[in-house]
């Protein structure tokens, strides 16, 4: 299986972030539930527009208040549309 690779990303009101791959796949990824889980995704809450496509579109990044970095892999966030798909069916 080829390894997914983001194109565009645009973060959507109540923390959706819309997402188009290489292969032209596309859909939202529902970041609320994941954000709600514990703090250390507290800094997509914080702004959560304040992105940037890293690794060769192999990931999105957010930095939080210590200047870390914390980032979802475009694998992980092609399988949370798959499953939201999925579950809509």
């Amino acid at each position: 299986m080829e390894l997914a690779r983001i194109v565009s990303a645009e973060m959507l009101p109540g923390l959706r972030l819309a997402l188009r791959f290489a292969d032209a796949a596309e859909g939202v990824a529902e970041l609320a539930p994941l954000v709600a889980q514990g703090p250390a995704l507290a800094a997509i809450a914080a702004a959560p527009s304040a992105f940037t496509v890293t690794q060769g579109g192999r990931a999105i990044a957010w930095q939080d208040a210590d200047g870390d970095e914390v980032d979802l892999c475009a694998d992980a966030l092609r399988r949370m549309i798959g499953a939201a798909r999925a579950a809509a069916e």
